[in-house]
């Protein structure tokens, strides 16, 4: 499945469990397909799409609200 984050458009396999959270978690294998850093220390997810690096803020969903999943946000988690 397509997802974007940031500017870059990346594919995950899609796995939907039943859960009272919505939270999109990245397998290993999508972090050594985008060869992804965690940096737990800054609150950042690096990785490199198209020859670019991204880094974007990581979320702790139990600080946030979290929007309802639509089809016009799906695309965009």
């Amino acid at each position: 499945m397509p997802i974007v984050i940031a500017e870059a458009q990346t594919y995950i396999s899609l796995q939907v469990i039943n859960s009272a959270s919505k939270t999109l978690l990245l397998g290993t294998d999508w972090l050594d397909k985008y060869k992804a850093d965690v940096l737990s220390s800054t609150r950042k997810l690096r990785f490199v799409s198209q020859g670019k690096i991204i880094e974007v803020d990581v979320i702790n969903a139990r600080d946030q609200t979290v929007k309802e999943l639509t089809p016009s946000n799906l695309y965009a988690l």
